[in-house]
């Protein structure tokens, strides 16, 4: 059913022209691989192949592994999404934005499915409105510590971060940022657990994602990519680091559940098959209505306005996802109601329950979100159901 020749082709296109050094792909159809191929170099120095295996930093497709992780403690009654962030982090509870050099009260508290929706105005570095440079200076710190070998953890960067000032009130835009590690310290607070523990006690051992971690560890650094800078002439490897995502080889104490995962595309369809088949190899991580619920977008009106990224036409968000409301906005053939996320490194996956079908494609280099490459890739994929 599945035309391997077109498929590769499409990969070599992209890698041949310079577009991408490699590439891995792993596609899923009824709880089964249909297709898996790999292209290029993770290495290009050494001149080390990409392979389905080669560990990779998802950047942030670590933010669906995160909300699988929401979506659990939702299922066990641990958690119900309109829960005070306060109740967790008491500093949440002088939830604040600046205009005018004034400090405005949140005009609600913040709650769970602020984080979720990404709607809470807790931005990322960078941020250039009115009191954003407090977040950035707190993800400095965090910066700092890792490198004078003190690291903050999860609970203190979340800790921290209940003091800095929004940039919006609650719930009024749609803005990315660091949710999803604020609610990486709220599983550790709900379970007992340090936010790794947890994963891989409840989704990586249990789906047999035996590569996938919060770093690498030693013995497998000869498999774990190379990120670039560009690809092509112009490729040449990263000398900076983003958000705090190094190369380490021993756990950190800042697990990140926005961007923090270093996995390879062969473990993330695992749980990609999971969600989109309900099980992987007999294994549920999530229930058939959580499945539903997770991918149910969420945005109000207001919100979409600012929900405006070209890789977010025809989609509606929630629960660290984008969900497909619109395929020709999209330009996309996948299904209404398809599911998943990209990452800074150019890690994606795509999540179909009504197909059962699941596409993850892996390259490495800064910056590049979702790729022309990914693009096409799905839509060849769909082409041949």
């Amino acid at each position: 059913m599945f035309d391997r020749e077109r498929l590769t082709g499409i990969i070599n296109r992209f890698v041949d022209s310079g577009a991408e050094t490699g590439a891995a792909a792993v596609v899923t159809k009824d709880g089964e691989p249909v297709f898996r191929y790999s292209y290029g170099l993770a290495d290009a120095e050494k001149g080390v192949a990409f392979k389905e295996n080669t560990i990779c930093k998802a950047f942030s497709c670590s933010k669906v592994i995160t909300s699988v992780a929401a979506m659990q403690l939702l299922e066990r009654g641990l958690i119900q999404l309109d829960n005070r962030l306060e109740w967790y982090f008491p500093e949440f509870a002088d939830a604040h934005y600046i205009r005018d050099g004034k400090k405005i009260p949140a005009s609600r508290p913040l709650v769970l499915r602020d984080l979720l929706n990404m709607t809470s105005g807790i931005a990322y570095p960078g941020d250039g409105r009115e009191g954003g440079d407090q977040i950035s200076s707190l993800w400095g710190e965090l910066d700092a510590s890792a490198k004078e070998g003190r690291q903050l953890t999860t609970a203190e960067f979340a800790r921290k971060a209940g003091k800095c000032a929004l940039v919006f009130d609650t719930g009024a835009e749609w803005c990315y940022g660091s949710g999803a590690d604020v609610f990486g310290a709220v599983v550790e607070a709900v379970t007992g657990k340090r936010y790794g523990d947890y994963l891989k006690e409840n989704i990586f051992k249990p789906l047999g994602m035996d590569d996938t971690d919060f770093y690498c560890p030693k013995e497998k650094l000869d498999r774990l990519a190379v990120l670039y800078d560009g690809a092509g002439e112009n490729r040449k490897v990263l000398d900076w680091v983003n958000l705090c995502i190094y190369d380490y080889t021993e756990d950190p104490a800042f697990q990140s559940g926005g961007a923090g995962i270093f996995t390879t595309a062969e473990d993330l369809s695992k749980l990609g098959t999971a969600l989109s088949n309900g099980s992987y190899k007999g294994v549920s991580v999530l229930g058939r209505k959580t499945i539903d619920f997770m991918r149910t977008g969420a945005l109000t009106d207001a919100q979409k306005k600012t929900f405006n990224w070209d890789s977010c036409k025809g989609y509606d968000y929630a629960n660290f996802v984008r969900t497909l409301t619109d395929p020709n906005k999209a330009s996309s053939l996948a299904s209404k109601g398809s599911f998943g996320w990209d990452g800074w490194t150019g890690t994606y996956i795509l999540n179909d329950p009504t197909e059962k079908l699941c596409t993850v494609l892996f390259v490495q280099r800064a910056g590049a979100g979702t790729t022309e490459l990914s693009r096409a890739l799905v839509n060849a994929v769909y082409s041949m159901i």
